[in-house]
């Protein structure tokens, strides 16, 4: 194996960076798996019992800080810890451990302090007491932070996922242990490390560790209040059977198989489909409210498949830290090997399976994670790449003969994430709109040029429960306590 770094990252616990007591494991380059880019630590049973003890102990005073002191330090903190970054080339070590191109590696690291200040920016009137009777104090409705919660990151976006989740939990006056994903930790703990350092000590703790022991030690914590994750619904079942026993609270946001319907009236412009391309192959597909499958009438799906292959090869597939390159690898062999079976099953059943662009010349013997980006037709509306998130550079194109049809077939899911309606006619977008079942729904947009920090955002069924984003992001960190007042007994 060859290393293209000596980075050492450190665990942070009460205030303290520390090395991994559990020893430490190489994290490695999707682009080369052979290249380790640095050493991560793995923290023990110990150093979560003293990462949950630190919260708790820091948790009365910073609950006894007013919203808008914790606003204005969370700011602070997120501005600090993405300025390091960037003075540390934080980018390029981000791009080597996950494998997302440079340039969004450095868009994510500019994003984290920009989604703090705008959630910050709404914090104090979505958590500011209530009265039930405007004219009278009584009753009274306040908001008051679980305590202490555990904050479990994805790999895709760790960095913002992370500040979202951070943003919201502290501003609602709660404490924090972060679990970050164990194959991209390296620039999240210097990120965390850096946050944390400009907050006191015990605020914001952060951890990582290989496998899921350590997950499951944190979920199962009698010390931990509530839980928010990021994942995917299996991992949402097994935190949620975990969480039982001490019926700890969930906050869940598990993905989506979303659906984008073209309406009869679009024309197959230059536009449309770069703004197609985008929400669908943006980070490889690997966003969890990305275009995961496509509706359009059935006699223009072979212009449409068209347009999106002639788009796609122009992507150059490969290291994402070489100029030339626009897509690059899948995180994990797990998940290329994932989309590759999807893709076979597909055309086992009949399917047409289309790639597009090529794989760097430099890349093609590094046996990195690499799948070109592909469309498939005439595939079955029930077969497993329909009904499953590939989490891939993979968009299966269906024909519809009524847009009614199409509102059917984009909701016949478990999943209920994000949906969108492309349209010129307004009224249509809005009837179209109203009938899909998603947490969110756009339209002419999708994917992440859909997302405003100020709505909130989650899905309904398999894709989980409550809401990031918006006031109800932030109150989801909350308990509401009523008051009620009656006069002295006399």
């Amino acid at each position: 194996m060859t290393t293209s770094s000596t980075l050492q990252a450190m665990l942070t616990i009460g205030g303290e960076p520390q090395p991994g007591a559990a020893g430490s494991y190489p994290v490695h380059n999707p682009a080369r798996p052979a290249e380790i880019v640095g050493q991560a630590p793995a923290a023990d049973r110990a150093q979560l019992d003293a990462a949950v003890s630190a919260a708790r102990n820091a948790a009365p005073g910073w609950r006894g800080l007013d919203v808008a002191e914790r606003v204005a330090t969370v700011a602070v903190a997120a501005a600090t810890a993405g300025e390091q970054l960037k003075d540390h080339d934080g980018a390029r070590v981000y791009t080597s451990e996950h494998g997302k191109v440079l340039a969004e590696a450095a868009f994510e690291i500019d994003t984290a302090p920009m989604l703090a200040a705008i959630l910050g920016s709404m914090a104090e009137a979505a958590l500011a007491p209530e009265r039930i009777d405007p004219q009278a104090p009584y009753p009274r409705l306040h908001r008051e932070p679980y305590g202490v919660a555990a904050l479990i990151i994805p790999f895709n976006w760790p960095l913002a996922v992370m500040m979202t989740k951070l943003t919201s939990a502290l501003t609602a006056g709660n404490t924090a242990v972060v679990k970050l994903p164990p194959t991209v930790p390296l620039t999240a703990l210097q990120f965390g490390a850096a946050f944390a350092a400009a907050l006191p000590p015990g605020v914001v703790n952060v951890l990582a560790a290989p496998g899921i022991e350590l997950a499951h030690a944190l979920v199962t914590h009698p010390g931990i209040d509530l839980i928010s994750l990021t994942g995917g619904p299996a991992t949402g079942r097994a935190v949620m059977a975990a969480a039982a026993p001490r019926l700890t609270p969930v906050l869940f946001e598990l993905g989506g198989n979303d659906a984008a319907i073209i309406a009869p009236d679009m024309t197959i412009s230059d536009q449309l489909i770069e703004q197609l391309v985008a929400a669908t192959y943006t980070t490889g597909g690997q966003v969890c409210m990305a275009i995961k499958r496509l509706y359009a009438p059935r006699d223009r799906v072979d212009e449409l498949s068209e347009a999106v292959l002639a788009r796609c090869e122009r992507e150059v597939v490969g290291d994402g830290l070489a100029a030339e390159v626009t897509l690059g690898p899948l995180h994990t062999a797990a998940g290329r090997d994932r989309v590759e079976a999807l893709v076979k099953d597909a055309a086992a059943h009949g399917a047409t399976v289309r790639t597009a662009g090529r794989i760097r010349a430099a890349d093609a013997d590094a046996c990195g994670y690499f799948v070109l980006p592909t469309v498939v037709t005439g595939l079955a509306r029930d077969s497993a790449l329909a009904s499953e998130e590939q989490f891939g550079p993979v968009l299966p194109i269906f024909g519809y003969d009524a847009i009614e049809d199409a509102v059917a077939a984009a909701n016949d899911t478990d999943f209920g994430l994000t949906a969108s309606v492309w349209t010129g006619d307004d009224a249509l977008g809005e009837k179209v709109a109203g009938q899909l079942v998603a947490g969110t729904v756009s339209i002419n947009c999708h994917g992440m040029a859909a997302q405003d920090p100020r709505v909130p955002f989650g899905g309904v069924g398999q894709s989980g429960l409550g809401r990031e984003f918006g006031a109800d992001g932030l109150r989801a960190f909350t308990q509401p306590r009523g008051y009620v007042r009656q006069p002295a007994p006399q």
